[in-house]
């Protein structure tokens, strides 16, 4: 990830007597709205469990020093902690950020309301539902009330992450002469 701040200026910064060079990590390009608006520039990726975005680049642009192309796309601003954890870490946090693993698995989240449109030939469940509290959830029919566990709530987080955007190769280069002369 190194490359990813490349382009941008340092600056010297003096602590406790010591110098150090810094690199300006506020600096932040967006790709131009006339790039971001057409869809035909992006291209839909699923990452699997454990895929590193340097590795999608290397794969998808030739180079891992692309990585950068592909935070900038999905407007990540730490992706260490934008992309799905491999099971093994997303395991070790839960149990790190609820105590034990069976407050993960039956700990409550949350309660939801779900909102049910009826008619003669079906019941569908409309998007997104209510969150609730408990007193409110408690007077709810069961069709219309649900309980997210810790566990259902984290895996869903954990699994939007999974989605991103990939900038289309042939872009690439506009993309890269564009970055480097904003950072000149």
């Amino acid at each position: 990830m190194s490359k990813f701040f490349e382009h941008y200026k340092t600056t010297e910064y003096e602590l406790l007597g010591k110098t150090f060079t810094l690199t300006n990590i506020t600096l932040r390009y967006k790709f131009k709205q006339n790039l971001m608006k057409n869809l035909y520039n992006f291209y839909d990726y699923t990452l699997t469990d454990g895929e590193r975005l340097d590795h999608v680049a290397d794969m998808y642009y030739g180079s891992s020093r692309y990585v950068w192309v592909i935070i900038l796309a999905n407007d990540m601003i730490d992706p260490q902690f934008e992309i799905p954890r491999t099971y093994s870490e997303f395991r070790k946090y839960l149990t790190n950020k609820y105590g034990t693993w069976t407050n993960v698995v039956n700990g409550v989240h949350h309660y939801e309301k779900i909102a049910i449109y009826k008619d003669e030939f079906k019941v569908t469940d409309l998007n997104p539902p209510l969150i609730i509290n408990e007193e409110t959830w408690n007077n709810l029919k069961d069709e219309e009330r649900k309980i997210v566990t810790n566990l259902e709530y984290e895996q869903n987080l954990n699994e939007s992450k999974r989605k991103i955007k990939l900038l289309d190769s042939r872009q690439l280069g506009l993309v890269v002469e564009l970055v480097e002369s904003v950072f000149e």
